[in-house]
């Protein structure tokens, strides 16, 4: 009797609904997550504002995560749909087990794109604080890192403290090529 009783919870666990994480051929994201629509499942990919730090950088959004998206469905009625999908490489496993991703982070995900359909960086969002470490992502102080000491006036422009040969440089920068170095 447990046998059949566990077996009876794992098929029912099976057949419920889950976002699992899909790997896709480099590039094709977008069009993956199309195809998988017309099966009957709910792709998700995620898109991501980049900041344009170089002229050939792409315009518009991107995906946040490349090569995957996300996928709701019935790993047990689903996955052979999913995984022989056009794009789709295979679907992510840990040790054997479908790499099962929380509704709540997708959510969240979704919260952050709002009606733009994409999510912004902090930077945009939120602005830069005084105070904040930084780093330089374009521009002849690519890489350097510093730390942000305002904006000029017109916001297009900032002051950042960057380090040269052992004294503090309050440098000009373009906002733009500015990011928030996270530690």
């Amino acid at each position: 009797m447990r046998g059949a009783a566990t077996s009876r919870s794992s098929f029912s666990e099976s057949a419920a609904l889950r976002w699992i994480a899909v790997r896709t051929k480099p590039l094709r994201e977008r069009l993956t997550a199309s195809h998988l629509q017309q099966r009957d499942v709910e792709p998700y990919c995620p898109l991501y504002q980049e900041p344009r730090w170089h002229p050939r950088s792409p315009k518009g959004p991107v995906p946040l995560f490349a090569g995957y998206i996300f996928v709701r469905c019935r790993p047990c009625w689903h996955l052979t749909a999913v995984e022989f999908c056009p794009g789709v490489l295979r679907a992510v496993r840990f040790g054997g087990v479908l790499a099962v991703v929380d509704d709540e982070l997708i959510s969240e995900l979704r919260l952050r794109e709002g009606e733009r359909g994409y999510i912004v960086p902090l930077e945009e969002e939120e602005g830069i604080r005084n105070g904040q470490p930084v780093r330089v992502m374009a521009g002849p102080m690519k890489g350097l890192e510093g730390v942000f000491r305002g904006y000029l006036k017109g916001g297009q422009r900032a002051w950042v403290l960057l380090e040269f040969l052992r004294a503090r440089t309050r440098v000009e920068v373009d906002t733009d090529a500015l990011a928030i170095v996270h530690r």
